[in-house]
């Protein structure tokens, strides 16, 4: 692959006023928009009163440009930048909580119990949809806000959880009666505190991610995971077996929450106008919509192999994600934090936002092929190694899970672009399309496979990646309309990161036929996975690789500054 000489200069002026917007504390003053019983305070960026409600500490300013705005001239460079150094970041937050998990799984905690915490989170992440996947997204995604619209969404959220929760709590029974799982009341009641955690810090997280201060998310992240983690574990030795993964998640999220209340400046108004709400209904209603949809589909499989499937394949199933799950999380997280606001700020550039999704697309999947190709290659052992011969059913799951995710950064970085160019009509459009092909893909797979047993399972997801991969074809289409940037260049520009994966992957995936200890094994197949991907990238000269050795050596260099100087 050659490299992206096309590029526009970064040191050329934006179009748009929301180019010059990083944070969305730098607006003029509220004009007509101003809260109603506000009395002499004034909009963030108006006056005396510019930081009130920003997320940045006093002083922290960017520089400016001549118009008084914040200058966005190393926009895209920053925005790549903060990818890769996000993701890698989050790998390491990933280690730490896989640590943890292998601890829990190995020597405290069944299968069974992940089974049950599983149906709790289903009906969880449901419910907080329509506090977390809604008209949050708007704060991102307009160009300029008011202290009226993030009022708005935080007494929006924060009224729609308690909401949520106190039917969640009266239909506990009977969700624990449909799984004839009594314990599953109070687990559902307890670990359902999480919804109104989250809902308190959804703005303060939403500004953030505006704002584009990953360092300040990932600490938050890092304290959360760190803090679950000994909460778990000690409550696992202390006997108290599943309700240790409810309060560690329960731990998690109440951190989580004080934290991003002390790192966010922005406290909510106790009044706003309802037509600041309206504003966001638009493009918030359909990102809700296109969220529930999507959240049924993926629950579905979950749901109902509890229903058809020996009570521990649940168990099973969760465990094979935690791993490739992680990476993947990693992956969208990664990419959604940085791509929705960047790409937002470019809205009416179609052309520069062309260059930055390429970008995206080529870095994010040169990383995520390896460590897909690698974890299929090396499943079998690393499950019975780390977790044991009794998660030996994981082992399939894990690698259809590793393929299912191979598309993801294309997947995640195109519909990143859609709401960023505010199209929520055509995200939503693109979600019902592939959950319905999707849902009566599933449907049918589990009818003509039904008494199979956990071999139809797998004939089930295989069908379910295929799926994904047709989806994922159907999300890119969007790009040739929106930016010029179609499904093919798309696929030519990963191409070869593709095919190299797909040899390292072989190579490494051929040692599990040797009659070693699957200890010595992952010994032999971790350093030629890295060895064979590392010279063949620099072998034909993938600019990806160059890319991110540039942004290490770049931050080494400036730590090293930064120690010199002091």
């Amino acid at each position: 692959m050659g490299q992206e000489s096309n590029l526009p200069n970064d040191n050329k002026p934006r179009k748009g006023g929301h180019a010059q917007e990083v944070c969305p504390e730098q607006e003029a003053g509220s004009g007509p928009e101003q809260e109603v019983g506000s009395g002499p305070e004034q909009e963030a960026g108006s006056g005396p009163e510019q930081e009130a409600g920003s997320c940045r500490e006093p002083g922290n300013n960017a520089s400016s440009d001549t118009n008084g705005g914040r200058q966005p001239a190393s926009m895209k460079a920053r925005a790549v930048t903060g990818a890769v150094w996000l993701f890698m970041e989050r790998g390491g937050v990933g280690v730490i909580e896989f640590i943890f998990a292998w601890v829990l799984a190995r020597y405290f905690l069944m299968p069974e119990d992940y089974a049950l915490v599983g149906i709790c989170a289903l009906f969880i992440a449901f419910a907080g949809l329509f506090t977390q996947g809604s008209i949050n997204y708007s704060l991102i995604q307009k160009k300029d806000i008011s202290e009226g619209h993030k009022s708005a969404v935080f007494w929006v959220a924060a009224a729609s959880a308690l909401i949520l929760y106190a039917v969640m709590f009266f239909a506990a029974p009977w969700i624990a009666g449909l799984y004839e799982k009594t314990v599953l009341v109070w687990l559902l009641r307890i670990q359902g505190l999480t919804l109104l955690f989250d809902s308190f810090c959804v703005v303060q997280a939403a500004l953030l991610t505006r704002e584009m201060r990953f360092k300040v998310l990932f600490a938050k992240t890092a304290m959360t995971v760190t803090l679950a983690g000994v909460t778990g574990i000690v409550s696992a030795a202390l006997g108290l077996g599943v309700w240790a993964l409810v309060l560690s998640t329960c731990v998690a999220s109440f951190t989580g929450c004080i934290f991003l209340w002390i790192a966010c400046r922005w406290r909510p108004g106790v009044r706003f106008r309802l037509k600041a709400l309206s504003e966001m209904l638009g493009f918030g209603s359909a990102m809700l919509a296109s969220n529930i949809i999507n959240n049924v589909y993926a629950s579905a499989l979950p749901l109902l192999m509890e229903k058809l499937y020996p009570a521990d394949t649940l168990g099973y199933y969760n465990k094979s994600k935690t791993i490739p799950g992680k990476v993947s999380e990693t992956i969208n997280t990664t990419v959604a934090n940085v791509a929705f606001p960047s790409l937002s700020a470019f809205q009416e550039d179609p052309g520069r936002v062309r260059d930055m999704m390429r970008r995206f697309i080529k870095v994010s999947s040169f990383a995520t092929f390896a460590v897909m190709a690698g974890l299929f290659a090396v499943a079998k052992p690393m499950i019975l190694f780390i977790y044991s011969d009794k998660w030996a059913n994981s082992v399939v799951f894990m690698q259809f899970i590793c393929v299912m995710s191979i598309f993801l950064p294309m997947d995640s970085a195109n519909l990143q672009a859609i709401k960023a160019f505010g199209r929520g009509g055509a995200y939503l459009l693109l979600e019902v399309i592939k959950n319905v092909l999707g849902f009566g893909a599933l449907i049918a797979a589990l009818l003509l496979t039904g008494g199979m047993g956990i071999t139809g399972l797998y004939i089930v997801m295989a069908v379910q990646t295929a799926v994904s991969f047709i989806c994922t074809g159907i999300n890119a289409s969007f790009g040739k309309k929106l930016m010029n940037y179609s499904v093919f260049q798309q696929l030519r520009d990963v191409l070869p990161s593709l095919l190299l994966a797909a040899v390292m992957g072989a190579a490494v995936y051929s040692v599990t036929f040797l009659r070693i200890p699957y200890i010595v094994m992952l010994l032999i197949q971790v350093p030629l996975g890295v060895a064979i991907y590392f010279a063949g990238a620099k072998l034909f000269k993938m600019d990806s690789l160059e890319y991110i050795l540039d942004i290490l050596k770049d931050k080494l260099r400036k730590k090293n500054n930064k120690g010199s100087a002091g």
